[in-house]
């Protein structure tokens, strides 16, 4: 028998134990290799490598983002000079902890209860069932709100209590307001719940309160700070028994934006079964390309720019002189996006063009604007940066006012209220918010191609020959009329006399 045998009386009996010690030796053999391996097990922990990976984004700036809470709903950098403030202001509603103790806003939260209430009536909403689902998703909607310095903002987001109410009062003022702007359709349910509504006296005066102050309140829906979860939004309509709509929520919600400049680039159906962390990211999806002006990394073509000054496109009068003609992008397609250019140059041929999309500059404009800008800023890694490709550009096309009046001509700015000054001071505030961002490879692919042909000799005789002789429509017009007047009969009167000596020595 293998191993050793112990033998031992007990009450008259002989007992054997057999020790078997090939399998303690092997038993040691296994701890042994086991502690040796401690470093493998080490290597190849999670617990490491999470605090490895945390301490690598710490030392890296590019990662910033992706700290330990990375909030999509989150207040200006500090040190913002007075208009930048301006630009984040909301005059109408606060929606989310930021701007909760604004004074003079139309709607402070005792103002949203009748929109809840509506709900409740109108849509059967389960206030309990819904504010259920909010606690067990709490952890998750907390963060999307950044970590604010005001104590009196960090203390709503850690208070469960006025946190949920939060949440519930500014999902249902969201959710209404869309469903009374937008001009999506809803189904035949919702819609007679809406006709049966009209002639109810408190939908008629939510309602007019909504539409009195409709234009700030869409505008206040798309200031980056202040903001409500969109998850928190779609499991509102999941707790409304009544509410049947045609369209997705986040279509209902785009069809609040439809008058809002830019025009969207998506149709809002695309929208359904995505994922949106609030309106305004909702929004910006709506109007950038789909597949253009991500970013991974820093483009190796701006690194190698030195000077800040080579970021600038060329202005429009400068292109000009080297034979780029501007033309507006058509609009066959609804969904094309406004933030979107591009540009055609071929060796064989002296002419390039530009192509532009319209851009209309409204009072509004510079709001919305500047909010995408701050979105792409601390997101640019997840959703691109159209937008501020599309400034970036801008800025360097119209740097005075004859560039600014030149583009009114050829239809690719347009503006009733501004001057062309203002269109130039427009862009060179906004401009200045792109200074030192991560811009894709497309901006850095145009910087090449239009320097490139602007290097061309035959393309600046080509423009300069144009500018020259032909500096504004009216002089190839009259060059034509005087062609058609003077060149045109004596060409003809030619033609005759000769027809008719021709006949004369024939006969």
């Amino acid at each position: 028998m293998e191993g050793d045998q112990l033998s031992r009386s007990t009450d008259g009996h002989q007992h054997r134990i057999d020790i078997d010690t090939a399998a303690e030796t092997k038993s040691d053999t296994v701890d042994g290799v086991e502690a040796e391996r401690k470093w493998l097990r080490k290597l190849t922990s999670a617990t490491v490598n999470k605090v490895v990976m945390r301490d690598l984004i710490a030392r890296t700036p590019m990662l910033w983002y992706l700290g330990e809470r990375s909030g999509t709903i989150l207040r200006s950098r500090p040190g913002c000079s007075g208009r930048v403030e301006a630009l984040h202001a909301v005059r109408a509603v606060a929606i989310g902890p930021f701007h909760r103790g604004d004074p003079g806003l139309a709607f402070p939260d005792d103002a949203k209860i009748p929109f809840m209430r509506y709900l409740q009536d109108q849509c059967a909403l389960d206030v309990d069932r819904y504010v259920a689902a909010l606690s067990v998703e709490r952890d998750r909607l907390r963060d999307e709100f950044a970590d604010d310095d005001a104590e009196a903002d960090r203390a709503l987001l850690d208070d469960e209590e006025r946190f949920l109410q939060m949440l519930l009062l500014d999902s249902c003022f969201v959710l209404v307001v869309s469903m009374m702007l937008s001009k999506a359709g809803v189904g035949e349910d919702a819609d007679s719940a809406a006709r049966a509504a009209s002639i109810n006296r408190e939908y008629f005066i939510l309602h007019m309160a909504v539409a009195q102050h409709a234009e700030q309140i869409k505008l206040d829906m798309l200031v980056l700070e202040n903001q409500v979860p969109f998850a928190a939004v779609k499991l509102l309509v999941a707790s409304c028994g009544r509410l049947k709509l045609r369209h997705c929520v986040e279509q209902v919600v785009l069809g609040c934006f439809d008058d809002v400049c830019p025009k969207r680039a998506r149709l809002p159906c695309h929208a359904a079964g995505a994922e949106f962390h609030h309106v305004l990211h909702l929004f910006h999806w709506s109007r950038v390309p789909e597949t253009k002006y991500a970013i991974l990394s820093t483009p190796l073509k701006l690194l190698k720019i030195k000077k800040e000054s080579e970021r600038l496109f060329p202005c429009s009068m400068e292109l000009r002189h080297s034979a780029v003609w501007f033309r507006q992008a058509s609009a066959s397609s609804s969904c094309q996006s406004h933030l979107d250019m591009s540009f055609w140059s071929r060796t064989a041929s002296p002419v390039a063009v530009m192509s532009i999309p319209c851009f209309h500059v409204h009072e509004y404009s510079a709001v919305v604007l500047y909010n995408m800008l701050a979105f792409e800023m601390h997101f640019h890694w997840a959703h691109g940066a159209c937008v501020t490709t599309h400034v970036a550009r801008m800025e360097g096309l119209v740097r005075c006012a004859s560039d600014a009046s030149f583009l009114r001509r050829r239809g690719v700015l347009a503006s009733t209220r501004l001057t062309d000054a203002e269109l130039v001071y427009f862009f060179r505030e906004l401009g200045a918010h792109t200074v030192g961002a991560r811009l894709p490879d497309e901006f850095g692919d145009m910087l090449d191609v239009v320097a490139c042909h602007r290097r061309r000799r035959i393309s600046w005789w080509c423009g300069g020959f144009v500018l020259h002789f032909f500096p504004s429509p009216w002089v190839a017009v009259s060059l034509f009329a005087a062609a058609a007047i003077f060149v045109v009969p004596s060409l003809l009167q030619t033609v005759y006399t000769m027809l008719g000596y021709i006949r004369s020595t024939s006969s």
